[in-house]
């Protein structure tokens, strides 16, 4: 039943196309957009960031009418914390595209809220106390959770969810942008820490070296390890006729019992 949760927000976070590298909508939190204005006419769409990233006017072409943007700050959790207070049903994607996208924000967000969390959610139906969340297990297995509101969903990738992109709707939305005061951030902050902060650089991702030990051999060196005496402690014969060949095969033979005669 739609508009059955009074108060609905969705978080939302600065995507990268994965080819070209632009900012973009991040597709996870597009679905937990759909399925929160599939539960309500209205939701609270809340980014903690930049104001002025151009990934968030693709929110607005989604179906967002008006997106809250939250300073950055040392503790982001603390900022969202504070605006979500009165929240019914927090959506959110399971991890961002671009960032520290570790995936722990909705666990670290519920804890701090004190609210369950139910992840990788596919499909939600609501009503005004609890939810039923169709959730996505491993190896094709699905179960559904019902889980008593307020609450965090996580939304899985695959969610079974249609993403109408409108193009005339990304400059009609408006961002609103929330100062420190209203944040209710923390202001003491450890020096230490934030200095070692301004000291991380951001690289490119190398392709991973393969470490090999220095005993390993080449194909050449183990096949004369295979064949020299010193590997094998035997006898190589390379001159005299066969039989003469023969019969030192046939001494070794004998001399380790495995033949009779």
């Amino acid at each position: 039943m739609k508009d059955s949760v009074k108060h609905i927000a969705v978080l939302v976070s600065a995507g990268r196309h994965p080819v070209s590298g632009e900012p973009r909508h991040c597709h996870n939190d597009s679905l937990a957009l759909a399925l929160g204005l599939n539960l309500a006419s209205k939701v609270q769409v809340l980014h903690a960031g930049t104001p002025s990233n151009p990934a968030l006017q693709d929110y607005f072409a989604l179906g967002a009418t008006q997106i809250d943007v939250v300073p950055n700050s040392d503790d982001i959790i603390e900022s969202l914390a504070a605006q979500l207070t009165d929240a019914n049903l927090i959506l959110t994607g399971t991890r961002a595209e671009s960032g520290e996208d570790s995936g722990l924000l909705p666990y670290l967000l519920a804890a701090k809220l004190n609210v369950p969390i139910v992840a990788d959610a596919l499909e939600i139906k609501a009503n005004r106390e609890q939810l039923e969340v169709l959730q996505f297990l491993p190896k094709g297995r699905r179960r559904r959770v019902l889980v008593s509101l307020p609450a965090v969903v996580a939304v899985h990738p695959s969610a079974a969810e249609a993403l109408h992109f409108v193009h005339a709707r990304k400059n009609l939305g408006n961002i609103n942008t929330l100062h420190a005061s209203n944040t209710k951030m923390q202001t003491i902050i450890d020096d230490s820490k934030q200095a070692d902060s301004k000291q991380w650089r951001a690289k490119p991702a190398r392709k991973p070296i393969k470490l090999i030990a220095q005993t390993a051999q080449t194909g050449h060196e183990r096949l004369m390890a295979a064949i020299s005496n010193k590997a094998k402690g035997g006898t190589v014969v390379n001159e005299g006729n066969n039989v003469e060949k023969a019969q030192v095969i046939l001494r070794y033979l004998r001399e380790h019992q495995l033949i009779e005669f």
